[in-house]
């Protein structure tokens, strides 16, 4: 894997929507492939967007928009109980039965995702995504500035409510935390939720 630091400029940093299509325009050689990258947005303003991405391949300068400033390969080596650092910016949510009453095409209850807003959900929540991987040690749990986007393809607008998580984490299966890292965490990694980073505590 490899991580890198890139800078987005114009119009795209206001919606991270097109962050992430800017993002795409980094992997010229296989535009069919699925997305196999991950970005948080680390700093931004009306005009630039400072960006930590990670990615199964090495990106290459080929958009205007998007310019990497930094990218060096992201070696995986964990041990159980190692005690690592870690940050996330996630989109906890919970499914509920859509309240209109519609249903899907086998005649259920139509699903849909509602924000945990409460502290003591969104604690459960973590603990739940990283319990078969690691146990936390300590956990600090910030809000986020709410992320608004617009699909024009689609003509849709929408907003996501982030949320900042921060601490300690033990090592218990060394597979399924790598698996996390690789896949990222809960929904909304399109427009920059998801990336889990690590570092030594």
């Amino acid at each position: 894997m490899y991580l890198s630091k890139i800078m987005v400029s114009g119009a795209a940093c206001r919606n991270p929507y097109e962050i992430h299509r800017v993002l795409w325009k980094l992997f010229p050689e296989d535009v069919e492939a699925n997305r196999d990258f991950l970005f948080r947005v680390e700093q931004s303003d009306r005009t630039s967007a400072a960006i930590l991405m990670q990615s199964n391949r090495e990106p290459e300068n080929a958009s205007s928009v998007a310019r990497i400033l930094a990218c060096r390969e992201y070696p995986l080596s964990l041990q159980v109980g190692q005690r690592l650092r870690f940050m996330l910016v996630a989109n906890p949510v919970k499914m509920i039965n859509d309240e209109s009453g519609r249903r899907n095409s086998e005649g259920e209850p139509k699903k849909c995702r509602v924000p945990l807003v409460r502290e003591e959900d969104q604690r459960a929540w973590i603990e739940r995504k990283l319990q078969d991987a690691a146990s936390l040690e300590s956990l600090v749990i910030d809000p986020v500035l709410p992320l608004r986007f617009r699909k024009d393809k689609e003509d849709r607008a929408g907003k996501i409510q982030p949320v900042g998580f921060q601490g300690v984490l033990s090592v218990k299966e060394p597979d399924s935390l790598v698996g996390l890292l690789q896949t990222g965490i809960g929904p909304a990694k399109a427009f920059g939720c998801g990336l889990l980073s690590l570092a030594k505590a």
